[in-house]
């Protein structure tokens, strides 16, 4: 039967909110429609590109785990599994990094307005990559203990326990975000014929490019120690 358990350990270091999605590219305006002119008709333009996605923030590190507190205490006679505690408190883990942001879809095409192609859309923006996890917090420190005892009768081995607390762990990294959509194809309208400069509908557009996930955080180092000592008083 325990007799006796008195702690003053740390408390435990906070773990910060992820962050939030980082924002996704725009879509840019229409590309210009062909211009009907009887001396040259001018083609139609392809559509712009999609824009980046934005980079994922970087999750916060992980608090320091509290301190261990001190203990002084004296008494006559320990009987029994007697217990103190002055541990450190663990370390908080990291924040998970920031998702990317999602490409832009690409812009339309212009139209043919009656006299070209309408024109292929362009190509979607690429996705942010994911933010870093955040670091494990580190543990705090043991605190101290100081037993005086005239009669120790304590039946365990390790009455008093003044280690480090643990580190925390890393945050692993953000995700990357979605690829942006091709832009819509613009008009093909009534009777037309092709000229020279506008053969055809353009390059045909493509997903923007994928994006990597962060890389995890590190985690945190376990708090030193404390010290501890009990006597046996005459």
């Amino acid at each position: 039967m325990t007799l006796a358990w008195i702690v003053s350990n740390g408390g435990p270091g906070e773990t910060a909110p992820e962050p939030n999605k980082a924002t996704s590219g725009g879509q840019p305006t229409d590309a210009q429609d062909a211009n009907c002119n009887w001396i040259d008709d001018d083609c139609a333009q392809v559509g712009l590109p999609g824009g980046p996605g934005g980079h994922g923030v970087d999750g916060p590190s992980g608090g320091t785990g509290g301190n261990g507190g001190s203990i002084d205490f004296e008494t006559d006679t320990i009987n029994g599994a007697v217990k103190f505690q002055a541990k450190g408190g663990a370390g908080g883990d990291g924040s998970p990094g920031g998702d990317g942001g999602n490409g832009g879809k690409g812009g339309r095409g212009g139209d043919g307005d009656d006299c070209e192609l309408g024109r292929h859309g362009g190509s979607g923006g690429p996705a942010g990559a994911g933010g870093r996890g955040g670091d494990g917090g580190r543990g705090g420190n043991g605190g101290s203990i100081l037993v005086r005892v005239k009669t120790d009768n304590s039946s365990n081995s390790d009455p008093l326990d003044a280690s480090g607390g643990g580190g925390g762990r890393g945050g692993r990294g953000g995700f990357g975000g979605d690829s942006g959509p091709p832009g819509d194809d613009g008009a093909t309208t009534g009777v037309f014929s092709t000229s020279s400069d506008c053969e055809s509908m353009g390059p045909a557009p493509a997903w923007g490019a994928t994006a990597a996930t962060g890389p995890s955080g590190n985690s945190g180092g376990a708090g030193n120690g404390g010290s501890v000592s009990l006597k046996v008083l005459p």
